[in-house]
C-alpha cells in the first residue's frame, strides 16, 4: 500500500517515466479491486435472492441450520466486499498523489456512502418488527399475522448494490477508451469533459442507444418484481402475490400505467414499491421515446442530401416551364391567322406562364449553382493560388538577386 521509494539522486527527466509508471500500476491495481467488489457483491445478492425464495417457497424456515448458513455466506461476502472498498480508495488516494491532486473530503465522503450501503444485508438470527399499519383486504385477512421478519427490509436493500456494475461498466470502458490515459486526461481537462460514470453512460447512450435502454428496462422490471414479491410473500405468506410471474405482472401493468385491478398489492412495502415503479414507468417511457426520436432524426448529411434533391427538383420544373413558355409562344405566334388553334396555343401559354411563376416562387432566391459550378470555382480558386506563390516565388527570386548585387557592390569599393 505504500508508494515505492525513489531515489534522491533520481533526474528529473527519469523521474516523470517512474511516476508515470507507478500511476498507470495503481490505476490496473484499482480496476482489479472494483472487478472484486462487483464480484462479491453479486455473491451475495445471489445468497440473498436464494434465500428468500427457499423461504417463500416453504422448503425452508427462518433461523433455521439452512437458512442462518445462507445468511452466513452473505455476511461472509459482504465482509470481503467491504476490504475491497477500503483498498479501492487507498489506491485512489495514491493515485491522486501521482497526480498532485487532493480531494479529502470527496474520498472520505464516497467511502462513507458505499460502506454504508453495501453494509445492510440479512445477517444470522435477524429477528421481527411488529407488521407496520396496513389496510386489509378480506382475501388477505386470513393470512394475517402480527410481525414481518427484517429480512424483508435487509433484502431489498441490498438492491442499492446495483451501482457496482455501473462501476465495473465504467472501468473497463475506460480501459478499452483510452489507449493513454494521462494523455486523455489533459485532453479532457482542455474541453472541459469530465471522464467521470456520467460520460460513460453518455457514451454507452449514444453507442449503443437500444441496447442500453432494453439493459435498464429490464433491470428495473426484474428487481421491482423481487421486490414486490418479498413483500407480499414476507408479510403474507401464501397470497398469490408470492409467485414471482404474478409479481412480474403486477409490476408490468403499474410501469405502463393500465392496472387492470385483478392484482394489487396489500402491504405497505409491497404499495411503496408499486408507487415507485409508477413513477420510474413514467420517466423511463419518456425516456425511451426521446431516444428513438434521437435516433431516427436525419443527421446533417442526411438533411443537407434532401435539401439539395428538393433544390435539383424545383430548378427542372422552373426551366421546364420557361421552355414551354418560349415553345408555347412560338407556337401561338406560327398560328395567328388561324383563329382555334391560335386559341389553343394562347391558353397552353398562359398556363405555362402560371406555372413559371409558381415555380419561380417556390424556388425563391436560389443561386444558381450545382456541383459543377462548385468545381470549378474550386478549380479556379486553386489556379489563381498557384499563380501567386508563382509570382511570390519570382519575387523572392529578384530580391535575392539584388541582394548579392549589393554584397559585391560593397566588397568592390572596400577593395
Amino acid at each position: 500500500m505504500r508508494c515505492k521509494s525513489i531515489p534522491a539522486t533520481t533526474s528529473a527527466s527519469s523521474l516523470s517515466p517512474v511516476l508515470l509508471a507507478l500511476k498507470e500500476n495503481a490505476i490496473k491495481k484499482r480496476r482489479f479491486c472494483v472487478y472484486m467488489k462487483c464480484l462479491f457483491g453479486a455473491v451475495g445478492m445471489f445468497f440473498m435472492v436464494l434465500e428468500g425464495e427457499l423461504f417463500i417457497s416453504n422448503t425452508i424456515q427462518k433461523n433455521t441450520l439452512t437458512s442462518d448458513a445462507l445468511k452466513t455466506l452473505i455476511s461472509i461476502s459482504t465482509a470481503i466486499l467491504i476490504v475491497f472498498i477500503i483498498v479501492q480508495y487507498a489506491y485512489q488516494k495514491k493515485i491522486e498523489r501521482f497526480s498532485n491532486r487532493s480531494r479529502n473530503l470527496r474520498c472520505c465522503g464516497g467511502i462513507i456512502v458505499e460502506i454504508v450501503v453495501c453494509v445492510v444485508h440479512p445477517f444470522p438470527g435477524s429477528g421481527r418488527i411488529p407488521k407496520p399499519l396496513q389496510t386489509i383486504s378480506k382475501q388477505s385477512a386470513e393470512l394475517t399475522r402480527d410481525f414481518v421478519y427484517l429480512d424483508v427490509y435487509l433484502s431489498l436493500f441490498m438492491i442499492f448494490r446495483f451501482y457496482l456494475f455501473g462501476q465495473v461498466t465504467s472501468e473497463w470502458l475506460s480501459s478499452q477508451l483510452y489507449s493513454n490515459r494521462t494523455l486523455a486526461k489533459h485532453l479532457a481537462f482542455l474541453t472541459k469533459v469530465r471522464l467521470n460514470s456520467t460520460f460513460m453512460m453518455k457514451y454507452l447512450l449514444f453507442r449503443y442507444p437500444f441496447q442500453f435502454v432494453s439493459t435498464i428496462l429490464f433491470l428495473v422490471l426484474i428487481v421491482n418484481s423481487f421486490a414486490m414479491q418479498s413483500c407480499e410473500a414476507y408479510t403474507f405468506p401464501g397470497s398469490e402475490m408470492g409467485s414471482f410471474l404474478n409479481a412480474l405482472w403486477l409490476v408490468i401493468i403499474t410501469f405502463l400505467t393500465i392496472g387492470y385491478g385483478d392484482f394489487y398489492p396489500v402491504s405497505f412495502c409491497g404499495r411503496c414499491v408499486s408507487a415507485a415503479t409508477g413513477f420510474l414507468g413514467i420517466g423511463i417511457t419518456g425516456f425511451i421515446f426521446s431516444v428513438f426520436v434521437h435516433h431516427f432524426e436525419m443527421n446533417r448529411d442526411e438533411k443537407y442530401l434532401l435539401k439539395f434533391s428538393k433544390d435539383e427538383r424545383l430548378k427542372y420544373q422552373r426551366r421546364v416551364a420557361a421552355s414551354n413558355v418560349i415553345k408555347f409562344y412560338y407556337m401561338a405566334a406560327k398560328h395567328r391567322d388561324e383563329k382555334a388553334k391560335y386559341l389553343v396555343w394562347r391558353e397552353r401559354f398562359w398556363k405555362a406562364v402560371h406555372v413559371m411563376r409558381r415555380s419561380t416562387k417556390k424556388y425563391g432566391n436560389y443561386s444558381d449553382i450545382d456541383l459543377i459550378d462548385i468545381q470549378q470555382m474550386i478549380q479556379n480558386v486553386e489556379k489563381r493560388q498557384n499563380e501567386i506563390l508563382s509570382v511570390l516565388g519570382e519575387l523572392g527570386k529578384s530580391m535575392k538577386s539584388d541582394q548579392n548585387a549589393n554584397t559585391g557592390d560593397v566588397f568592390n569599393s572596400a577593395m
